[in-house]
């Protein structure tokens, strides 16, 4: 290591120890983002621990393949890093995660009906295939919802292949982190919330026993981020 490598380090280390996000707190817009963020994202946070907590439902009724739990926890997983991202400004980071979340998400639920959904390479067969399955084509809600996360996946493809000078992130070093970018961050917040909640109502119709066997707190605390309209779809017996 030479003087200077250890130096920088040095350097490196006080700027961990010293690093903190809170002054974005002092920004309106990105509360009022981070706070739909959260709604949404604590939602499924409670879906995902019931849908553990009834592993042995959900063998019973829908699938015992191991995977597919698995997937849906990386789903979870993978919103979780996107929100994370976010928070501290490194909005194609959260992107690109959101974008994971959804192709897990599209595996791991297509997989129930046709298994080589878990293994299937080429992502443009991977949609097209669960489009045309039984599971996404449930009822005209889930249909709606399985387009919307389509097309949201598209527009998120974008920054994973860096289509556009819109969809670089330009960060000379670390140094540039917190930061804070009203629009991006908006707009990655915006998406965020959109892709949380169609992957929400999904689980709540797809896996709608599930929800029935809910403690009636935890039904309460997704339900707040479902869409008024939707609610008699889920609550319906």
């Amino acid at each position: 290591m030479t003087r200077e490598c250890k130096s920088d380090f040095d350097s490196f280390l006080s700027y961990i120890a010293s690093y903190k996000i809170s002054e974005n707190l002092e920004q309106t817009s990105y509360v009022e983002t981070a706070k739909s963020m959260h709604k949404a994202y604590f939602s499924l946070l409670h879906f995902h621990c019931e849908l553990n907590f009834q592993s042995e439902l959900f063998r019973g009724e829908y699938s015992d393949d191991e995977n597919i739990l698995s997937r849906i926890s990386e789903v979870v997983s993978d919103i979780g890093s996107s929100n994370f991202n976010w928070i501290n400004g490194s909005y194609k980071a959260s992107r690109v995660m959101l974008r994971s979340s959804i192709e897990n998400f599209v595996r791991g639920l297509s997989s129930i009906e046709d298994e080589t959904q878990l293994t299937e390479k080429s992502v443009y067969s991977l949609f097209d295939n669960a489009k045309e399955s039984n599971i996404f084509n449930s009822n005209e809600t889930v249909r709606l919802c399985f387009n919307s996360i389509h097309s949201s996946y598209k527009e998120l493809c974008k920054d994973t292949h860096t289509a556009s000078i819109a969809n670089m992130e330009n960060i000379s070093s670390l140094v540039d982190y917190p930061k804070y970018f009203e629009d991006k961050s908006r707009d990655t917040g915006a998406i965020f919330v959109s892709v949380v909640k169609d992957i929400l109502i999904m689980l709540c119709l797809i896996f709608n026993k599930v929800f029935h066997k809910m403690h009636h707190k935890n039904q309460q605390n997704i339900l707040i981020s479902i869409p008024r309209n939707t609610k008699p779809l889920i609550l319906a017996p």
